[in-house]
């Protein structure tokens, strides 16, 4: 056990460190692809951002989270609309979170997706409980079958008669007081959609939720912060999404089918929006408890983004034909998710094979102690700007880059399965969607 433990722990044995810090000169000048592919591009493309948001904040806080103006200023409409199938379990929840979130001008509309269950019952209730059953504050419609999230989306769209659309999942409650910080971007009359911050409400579950709560904080918290700051955000997430009404009235809702909140996004930078992110506008959701329900959401996910923003949106990789910004978003899309997974797993590959498969480990371990520095150093910016992850959460932090490498080979498996077509029907989408919708 000594040995192995030694030779883990060799790379960050204070001899190895100064020898590494006497080559590190010469190898910022050579052209040695592996040190600049797994080290130095991760940190100008994931950490320098993080870095940046936290000087500012540091210096003028209001840049990052802007504070509620003093004087009261009248309140837009915003009508909340959720869609979902068989929900009975959360949608009680959801909208009671919404109309008691502290924002006085709101409406909401569930419209449920064909459910086998109770959901419009207890979403009837719900309504009945808060009196408002008969106030046309909560409106409930049924689908008479299974459409999808999509259209049934698009039924609450054409019913909503706000300025603003918050679009959330059945199993996402809005913090008290998150809306008025929500809005607060639309000052900016450039500004189309605004992400809400997305944070992990069963994390105490079990080590799966508790690793997507750590995930949460660096990706869905800190990576938006940054992406919108400098008008790179790729995603305006459907569980927490806010919208000017008349970019749905204009495009005319969503196209049916899966990945629509992606198909929203890519719509909206085409048509050279602005996308923002409100540290503040807090959004509570479930995720996965078990690896099963982990590994088919994110295949889920990456094969929406590969059916989308490669297939369908395939016009984006014209490069400036949209503009600079949505330039970049494509190649980082187009190097970071898709091709540097793979030249990592063939670069280490042919280092085994070139140089003796001891070569391998160590270059794994030494990747592996880099790695947890720079992703220490992430969650502590995340911690000092969004309070998240909880502190508690820090111990974990040494199981993350298992976590996050086994996430890594499931997104790399669906992305493949994607793009030679294996398996593309998916049973979150009936079948008769999928022979209506076109695949692109």
């Amino acid at each position: 056990m000594n040995g192995f433990l030694g030779y883990f722990l060799s790379s960050i044995d204070p001899r190895s460190l100064l020898g590494f810090i006497g080559i590190f000169p010469q190898l910022l000048s050579s052209a040695y692809i592996p040190f600049w592919l797994l080290s130095v591009f991760p940190v100008a493309r994931f950490f320098l951002p993080d870095f940046g948001c936290w000087l500012v904040y540091m210096i003028r806080p209001a840049l990052i989270r802007p504070p509620q103006p003093i004087h009261a200023q009248a309140e837009p409409l915003v009508s909340v609309v959720i869609a979902g199938r068989n929900e009975s379990a959360s949608i009680g929840a959801a909208m009671r979170a919404a109309i008691l979130c502290g924002f006085s001008n709101l409406e909401l509309i569930f419209v449920d997706d064909g459910s086998d269950d109770d959901s419009v019952a207890v979403a009837r209730l719900t309504a009945r409980s808060l009196g408002l059953h008969r106030s046309g504050k909560v409106r409930i419609f049924e689908s008479p079958r299974r459409n999808g999230k999509s259209s049934a989306l698009n039924i609450g769209l054409r019913m909503a008669r706000g300025d603003f659309i918050a679009v959330l999942d059945a199993d996402s409650t809005i913090q008290y007081g998150a809306m008025q910080h929500w809005l607060l971007p639309f000052a900016d009359p450039r500004v189309g959609a605004v992400a809400g911050n997305i944070r992990v409400r069963n994390s105490n579950v079990s080590l799966i939720t508790r690793l997507q709560e750590f995930e949460y904080a660096l990706q869905a918290t800190m990576a938006r912060l940054a992406a919108a700051r400098l008008g790179l955000l790729s995603i305006v997430p459907g569980a927490a999404g806010l919208f000017r009404a008349e970019i749905f009235r204009r495009l005319g809702g969503y196209d049916t089918g899966l990945g629509d909140d992606t198909d929203m996004t890519m719509k909206l930078r085409k048509q050279r929006w602005k996308l923002g992110f409100s540290v503040d506008a807090l959004v509570w959701t479930d995720v996965p408890e078990t690896l099963q329900r982990l590994f088919r959401q994110r295949a889920r996910w990456e094969r929406n983004m590969v059916k989308i923003r490669v297939s369908k949106h395939r016009d984006m990789f014209a490069l400036g034909r949209y503009g600079f910004a949505n330039a970049v978003v494509t190649l980082d899309l187009l190097f970071v998710r898709l091709l540097l997974p793979w030249v990592a797993v063939v670069g280490i590959t042919y280092t085994a094979a070139v140089s003796g498969p001891l070569t391998a480990p160590t270059l794994l371990t030494d990747l592996y102690w880099f790695y947890l520095l720079w992703l220490l150093l992430r969650a502590l910016i995340a911690r000092d700007i969004s309070s998240t992850p909880a502190p508690k959460r820090f111990r974990l932090i040494f199981l993350y880059p298992f976590y996050k490498l086994t996430l890594r080979l499931v997104i790399m498996g669906a992305s493949a399965k994607e793009m030679f077509r294996v398996g593309i029907r998916h049973p979150y989408v009936s079948d008769h969607v999928w022979l209506e919708t076109p695949w692109w």
